[in-house]
């Protein structure tokens, strides 16, 4: 397995530092939309509301429909380079299979990552996969998991459960401002910017996970989430799978079926359990899939632009 990482590596060196570079590039039209809690309308969820919160169906689109926030995405960023993974490897590492993990609060990455329960603009609750990222007090998620993509409207009473495990968790967390960018919904759905940052009202008990922009240094990937399909929601699982391409914005990844209540869960690059600096790197997230497609999924590129969004929200200024 090392052997076929360093080769990997060697051999996608070249493109990853020309997708860095391209990454580093901002699309100037993108805004940033803010939900600040309102503490006289907040509905604190009760434990019997949590336990009964359902988990959020995963979100399919139809190729024309991925095209479309494709094209929405290549107006925004025309200088972006698009990358498939080394042809030579296609195939060779995808497993696919979801594994229960034990114990969430025992070990990096999984110990910053967690279930969030909330309610939806139907007044339905729902739960997603979020985790920590970069900042001690700054929440990671999909932005489909904070606001229909289909009219705007946000979600409120957002509660992050560390660690969930059962019913168990570590770190039971508050939010006080979320934001997204405009283009999420605006002037149609586009899964390119599914991604969200919340500004929680506590910090993280471990050492928060990092954020990278660009593909990921190898072609293995490692995506985590809460899946109703495996477990009920009610347990983290993880899979082992590899990306396929970067086209316009979106990031697929083969070999991972995890399904409703996995939307925000991380993808990571450098997988390691117990992993420190340098591993366990977040290049995406579970944001959707083509519809009919039961092994793969679809997740937003992390740009420029990402890192921005999350400086404005660990800097707070979600709350002006």
């Amino acid at each position: 397995m090392t052997t076929l990482h360093g080769a990997l590596r060697r051999s996608t060196a070249a493109l990853l530092s020309l997708a860095l570079a391209a990454s580093a590039t901002s699309a100037a039209d993108l805004k940033i939309e803010n939900l600040k809690k309102d503490k006289a309308s907040e509905k604190p969820l009760t434990a019997d509301e949590i336990k009964a919160a359902k988990p959020m169906p995963s979100k399919e689109v139809s190729p024309e429909e991925l095209e479309q926030m494709r094209a929405r995405f290549r107006a925004l960023n025309p200088g972006l380079l698009n990358l498939k993974a080394d042809p030579g490897k296609q195939g060779s590492l995808v497993k696919g299979v979801p594994e229960k993990v034990a114990d969430p609060s025992a070990a990096a990455p999984y110990w910053s990552t967690g279930r969030l329960v909330f309610r939806d603009d139907d007044g339905d609750l729902s739960t997603c996969t979020a985790q920590f990222v970069e900042d001690a007090a700054v929440i990671l998620t999909a932005a489909h998991c904070v606001m229909n993509e289909k009219n705007g409207e946000w979600f409120s009473d957002f509660v992050f459960d560390r660690a969930y495990n059962d019913g168990q968790k570590a770190q039971t967390v508050g939010w006080r401002c979320v934001s997204l960018f405009d283009a999420f919904h605006d002037p149609d759905p586009n899964y390119a910017y599914d991604y969200a940052f919340i500004l929680a009202d506590k910090t993280d008990d471990q050492a928060p996970l990092d954020l990278a922009t660009g593909t990921p240094a190898t072609s293995a990937l490692t995506a985590i989430g809460y899946p109703d399909n495996f477990g009920g929601s009610e347990f983290l699982y993880k899979v082992d799978g590899e990306w396929a391409e970067v086209l316009d914005g979106i990031v697929t990844m083969k070999g991972n079926p995890m399904r409703s209540g996995n939307s925000g869960g991380a993808w990571f690059t450098d997988f390691k359990v117990g992993g420190g600096s340098g591993e366990n790197r977040v290049i995406s997230l579970n944001s959707h899939h083509i519809e009919g497609n039961t092994e793969d999924e679809n997740g937003p590129l992390f740009t420029a632009d990402t890192n921005r969004l999350l400086q404005h929200v660990a800097t707070a200024r979600c709350l002006d």
